[in-house]
């Protein structure tokens, strides 16, 4: 991991526990054991740090999306292969997207939203290149993309940042599991997989 990445890494822990605002530059240096003057060089500004951290989450699944898009030749293939992609790196950094979600919402932020809107529009302009070629090569039938895609992301959202009352929807037991212990990760390819192949494909 690189001396950028720990910071960022820091960053995405102390922004959790304290909140954007409550997060200062020199709690963070101290955290990371750097001094404030790496951050400024790094980023410039705890504003771009948060950009930063949102382009070094967002922009792994881009990748893989980018991978797949080259690589797979069958889009339905292809669209399962991101929904395994987009689930495993939900659960795994669910953290994030709270942060995220809740850095969105605030009337009070100093981050630039569009900025963020922006690198996370990247990945799902990635998703739509796989559904507009099976549409074209009449594999998928025609659908209302941009709602498709919304529909995907905002169920793994809702996962993501409405754990509680999710794992109350789905009946995962609170005294002895989590809605992102690996079943439930299972279980959520699979059910968006079924769901996306009988709404691309009526099949």
């Amino acid at each position: 991991m690189t001396k950028r990445e720990q910071i960022l890494e820091v960053a995405e822990e102390l922004i959790a526990e304290n909140g954007f605002s409550g997060t200062s530059v020199r709690a963070l240096a101290a955290k990371a054991g750097i001094n404030v003057a790496m951050i400024s060089y790094y980023f410039g500004s705890k504003e771009k740090l948060f950009e930063a951290l949102v382009e070094y989450r967002a922009g792994f699944l881009r990748e893989k999306f980018q991978v797949l898009n080259r690589d797979v030749v069958d889009p339905m293939e292809r669209v399962d292969r991101m929904i395994e992609a987009y689930v495993d790196r939900i659960f795994s950094h669910h953290r994030f997207h709270r942060i995220l979600h809740r850095q969105m919402l605030s009337t009070k932020t100093t981050v630039n939203s569009e900025n963020i809107m922006n690198i996370l529009l990247k990945n799902a302009e990635e998703v739509k290149k796989v559904l507009i070629e099976g549409e074209q090569k009449k594999i998928f039938r025609k659908v209302d993309i941009e709602f498709t895609i919304a529909m995907l992301i905002g169920t793994l959202s809702q996962i993501a940042v409405s754990c509680m009352l999710s794992s109350r929807i789905i009946g995962v037991n609170p005294q002895t599991e989590t809605i992102h212990d690996e079943s439930y990760r299972e279980r959520t390819k699979l059910f968006l997989k079924n769901l996306m192949r009988k709404h691309l494909t009526g099949k």
